[in-house]
C-alpha cells in the first residue's frame, strides 16, 4: 500500500492516465470523468508553463486534431446542422485524448503499466457481469442475460466494444506473463485463470467479428510464442472448447450460423422505381447479420456514387437522414433499420467525409501498422488487426468507447515508439 501512496504523490500524470485506462471498461460517464480529470491537470501542466512543446510535433496528435477539424468543418456546413455539432461533440475526445497524452510525462514503463492496470480492470468487471448475470437467473430471468448485449447491459456497453476490451486484456495478460520471460510469475495459474475468465467473457459477448479475429491471432500467438507445455494445451483446450460450445449452444449456434447465411447476392440497389427491390416484413424477418449488412453497403455506395458525393460526402449532420431516406426507398424504414448506420466504418467515412478523408484514414492505420512491424511490437499489431478487422463490420468511431479504445491506444503505442527512438539517440551521443 505505501508503494502505491508512494507511486502516486511521485507520478500524479502517470496515475491519471492508469486511471483513464482503468475506467474504460466500465460505464462511459466514469471513462468520461477520467478523461476529463486528467485533461484538467493536462491544462494545468499548460498554464504553469510546464509542458515541452517539442512533445506535439508527432503525427500521432496531429493526425486526430487533424481528423476532428474535419468533422468540425462536416458538421457545421450540414444542413441538419443540430446532428452535425452533436458529431462535434462526440469527437471532442480526439482533442482531448491525444493532449492528455502528449502533455503529461510518462515514464519508461509508462505503456507497460497501462496495458496491465487496463487488463486487470477489464477482468475485475468481468467478475463483476458474470456475477450480476448469476444474479439475474437465480432471480427466475433465462439464461440470454449472459450472452451479447445483456451480457454487459450492467455498465451500458456495446458487446462489441467490450469484447475489443477483453481482446485487449487477453493478448497483455498473455504478452507480459506468459510469454515475456523477464516477468517471473509466481502465481502460475493465477493467472491462468484470469486469462479463463477474459476468454469466457469473449465467448458471452458472442461478437462475430471480435471471436474470429481473436481466436485465429491468439492462437498463432500460444503455438508460436509460449514455451510453457501446460499453458499452451491448457488455453488452447480452453478456446477448442468455445468452438464446440459455439457448435452446441443453441443461441450462439444461431448467431454464428444463421447470422452467417448469404442468399442476397442478387440484390442490386438502383434508381429506377420500377426495378426496386422493396422488402417486405416476411423479408426483413429472414435477412441474417451477413446479408444485412451487404445490404447497408451496398445501397450506401450505390447512392453515393449516383448522388455525386463521392469527394466530399454527405456530411457528418446530413448522413443518416440520407441513409434513412433511402432505407424507406427499399422498405428497410420506418420501424425496423431506420437510424441504423451502414455497419463499415471505412464506408461510413467515405459516405460521410469524402474519399479524401478516407484517405487520410487509411494513411494513419498504414503508418501505425508501419512503426507496430518496425518495432516488432506483437501487442499493437495484435490491437490493430483486431480493431481494423471489426472496422469491416462495425461503425466503431461513432461511439464513445469506440473513439476512446483506438485513439487511446493506439497514440500510446506511437508515443512508445517515439520515446524508444529519443532513447536511442540519447545513447548514441553519449557513445564514446
Amino acid at each position: 500500500m505505501n508503494k502505491v501512496i508512494y507511486f502516486v504523490k511521485n507520478n500524479i500524470g502517470q496515475t491519471l492516465i492508469l486511471f483513464i485506462a482503468a475506467m474504460i471498461p466500465f460505464k462511459i460517464n466514469v471513462g468520461n470523468l477520467a478523461i476529463i480529470i486528467a485533461f484538467i491537470f493536462a491544462l494545468y501542466l499548460g498554464v504553469s508553463k510546464k509542458l515541452n512543446k517539442q512533445n506535439f510535433k508527432h503525427i500521432g496528435f496531429y493526425f486526430p486534431l487533424a481528423f476532428f477539424l474535419i468533422t468540425v468543418i462536416s458538421g457545421l456546413t450540414s444542413r441538419n446542422i443540430h446532428e452535425g455539432v452533436r458529431g462535434i461533440d462526440k469527437n471532442l475526445l480526439l482533442v482531448l485524448i491525444p493532449f492528455v497524452l502528449f502533455a503529461i510525462k510518462r515514464n519508461n514503463d509508462a505503456l507497460k503499466q497501462t496495458l496491465i492496470v487496463f487488463s486487470f480492470s477489464t477482468l475485475l468487471a468481468t467478475i463483476i457481469l458474470i456475477v450480476y448475470g448469476l444474479i439475474r437467473i437465480l432471480g427466475g430471468e433465462s439464461l440470454e442475460v449472459f450472452f451479447f448485449h445483456e451480457f454487459s447491459i450492467l455498465f451500458d456497453l456495446h458487446a462489441v466494444y467490450y469484447a475489443i476490451c477483453l481482446a485487449i486484456s487477453a493478448f497483455t495478460i498473455t504478452h507480459y506473463y506468459l510469454v515475456d520471460s523477464s516477468v517471473k510469475e509466481k502465481k502460475f495459474w493465477l493467472i491462468v485463470i484470469s486469462l479463463f475468465i477474459l476468454l469466457l467473457g469473449i465467448f458471452l459477448t458472442a461478437s462475430k467479428a471480435v471471436i474470429i479475429v481473436f481466436s485465429i491471432l491468439y492462437s498463432i500467438h500460444l503455438i508460436s510464442f509460449l514455451k510453457k507445455g501446460k499453458a499452451r494445451i491448457a488455453i488452447l483446450s480452453f478456446l477448442l472448447l468455445v468452438g464446440i460450445s459455439v457448435i452446441n449452444i443453441p443461441l450462439l449456434k444461431n448467431r454464428f450460423v444463421e447470422g452467417l447465411e448469404f442468399n442476397i447476392a442478387n440484390f442490386k440497389p438502383t434508381n429506377k422505381l420500377s426495378e426496386i427491390k422493396v422488402f417486405n416484413n416476411n423479408d426483413k424477418n429472414e435477412i441474417s447479420d451477413l446479408e444485412l449488412r451487404y445490404i447497408f453497403i451496398s445501397i450506401g455506395l450505390y447512392h453515393l456514387v449516383q448522388d455525386n458525393e463521392i469527394f466530399f460526402g454527405y456530411g457528418q449532420g446530413d448522413i443518416q437522414d440520407k441513409l434513412d431516406y433511402y432505407y424507406m426507398t427499399y422498405g428497410l424504414a420506418p420501424n425496423w433499420y431506420e437510424g441504423y448506420n451502414v455497419h463499415n466504418q471505412y464506408l461510413h467515412i467515405l459516405i460521410c467525409y469524402g474519399i479524401f478523408t478516407l484517405a487520410f484514414f487509411l494513411s494513419y492505420l498504414v503508418y501505425s501498422f508501419y512503426y507496430a512491424i518496425k518495432f516488432k511490437s506483437l501487442l499493437h499489431l495484435f490491437f490493430l488487426i483486431t480493431i481494423c478487422f471489426v472496422f469491416i463490420f462495425e461503425v466503431a468511431l461513432v461511439r464513445n468507447k469506440g473513439l476512446i479504445l483506438f485513439y487511446f491506444f493506439n497514440t500510446l503505442f506511437l508515443l512508445n515508439y517515439s520515446n524508444f527512438e529519443n532513447s536511442n539517440i540519447r545513447d548514441k551521443r553519449g557513445a564514446k
